[in-house]
């Protein structure tokens, strides 16, 4: 499939968003207990659907310039992601229980082979991270939580090797009157990083309409 290859990380980049609460409680289990952690957790545990818009900025070595995008995600219980970019290109993934389709603007065109098993694998790590089902595999992320200038961040630093070949840490920032993700900054072990920037976040609501 064309562009397959780029295809693959931005999904992986929005199932991290997805997963940032589940991720932080799977990585500080079996620790004392922490308020923050609780905070998150509860949060976590109470989400039945999300909707929210994001700005991305991907900086990559020898590039003159950041690359930026925005778009918006969806998300729904059990198993139903989207993720839409809106500018300056338009196009989408959506995973839908074992349906994986891409909108690159001419219809949905469902993943098969290689690909759809690899994303059914992210998704599973992801989506068990939202169900719970993950938040007691320490296998995931070595995490710590702290609060700096008012916010609460989380560093993590992944275990399992297939995550740890792309990415050298992951750090989200979360905002302590929501206990919702603010900010993400992934960096790679190219040097490369990418920042998402969560914002107009809606939980709970009616979003049939925008799927």
């Amino acid at each position: 499939m064309k562009n397959l290859n780029s295809k693959w990380a931005l999904l992986l980049l929005f199932l991290f968003i997805i997963a940032g609460i589940g991720f932080v409680y799977a990585g500080t289990q079996g620790q004392k207990e922490d308020p923050v952690v609780e905070r998150i957790a509860k949060e976590c545990a109470s989400m039945k659907s999300m909707r929210c818009d994001f700005r991305q900025v991907r900086t990559v070595p020898l590039m003159d310039e950041p690359q930026e995008s925005r778009g918006k995600m969806l998300y729904r219980q059990p198993d139903a992601l989207k993720w839409s970019y809106t500018e300056p290109f338009v196009n989408s993934f959506t995973i839908d229980g074992d349906i994986i389709s891409i909108n690159n603007g001419d219809g949905d065109t469902e993943v098969s082979g290689e690909a759809a098993r690899m994303f059914k694998g992210m998704a599973g790590i992801m989506l068990g991270c939202m169900t719970g089902e993950s938040l007691k595999d320490k296998r995931l992320f070595q995490a710590s939580v702290t609060e700096k200038d008012g916010e609460w961040v989380a560093v993590l630093v992944p275990q399992r090797r297939e995550m740890k070949r792309v990415f050298t840490q992951i750090v989200m920032v979360f905002d302590p009157a929501t206990s919702l993700l603010k900010r993400l900054t992934m960096t790679e072990q190219s040097g490369g990083s990418t920042e998402i920037t969560v914002s107009n976040v809606s939980i709970n609501g009616d979003y049939d309409a925008e799927w």
